[in-house]
């Protein structure tokens, strides 16, 4: 979980900062139970996609501050997402990258973009490391915002 290295402390400053929420309230204003919230606070379970865009939405923050992978938080306002795979294709499309070079260059396996277009959504770790090879910010790269 490098990359996601900075996403507990983040995740810990974001509920100090609203009142020091304790986990039990986090996850039911998210639908996921305490346990869970413990969980990504230690480092011991991989974070959903799908539950850092309710934490972000929550937050009202940008993915990017979430994950750690940037010191400013711009607040995001949230628009409906388009499916997974959309977004990324465009993307793709966008920078001149296919889908062979992604696999080729990055430990993400062919067999995900076949789950991807058939509905599934990746984790945030695997989120952030097509956003740092595409060269993108999460919110981009999900359709959440425009850059």
């Amino acid at each position: 979980m490098e990359n996601l290295s900075n996403f507990p402390e983040r995740l810990r400053e974001l509920m100090f900062d609203r009142g020091d929420m304790k986990s039990e309230a986090l996850g039911k204003a998210i639908g996921v139970h305490g346990t869970n919230v413990r969980a990504w606070l230690n480092g011991t379970s991989l974070i959903s996609l799908e539950h850092a865009i309710q934490l972000a939405d929550f937050f009202s923050c940008n993915l990017d501050y979430l994950a750690g992978r940037g010191e400013r938080d711009e607040t995001v306002v949230p628009r409906p997402l388009p499916p997974f795979y959309d977004s990324l294709r465009g993307v793709m499309a966008e920078k001149g990258v296919s889908r062979y070079q992604i696999v080729r260059d990055t430990e993400i396996h062919d067999v995900y973009f076949t789950r991807w277009k058939k509905g599934a959504k990746p984790d945030l770790i695997t989120a952030v490391i097509l956003a740092d090879y595409l060269q993108v910010s999460l919110d981009r790269l999900i359709g959440r915002t425009d850059y």
